[in-house]
């Protein structure tokens, strides 16, 4: 009987452990930069091909 309840209390504190995972990491002021510099980019009409795919991953990673 104590092992079953040793078993859920071990059980429980690992499932809710995992319910709740910590929170993403706040963006750098490096990373804050690249974003807004991209995002300046592709607000105008990116003209290389290179250009034009680095705005489409970067629409589908905000979309995401």
């Amino acid at each position: 009987m104590i092992d079953r309840l040793i078993l859920s209390a071990v059980l429980g504190t690992v499932g809710y452990n995992g319910l709740f995972p910590d929170p993403p990491p706040t963006p750098t002021l490096k990373e804050q930069a690249k974003e807004k510099s991209i995002s300046a980019m592709c607000d105008r009409k990116p003209k290389s091909k290179t250009a034009k795919d680095l705005c489409r991953r970067w629409r589908e990673r905000q979309n995401a």
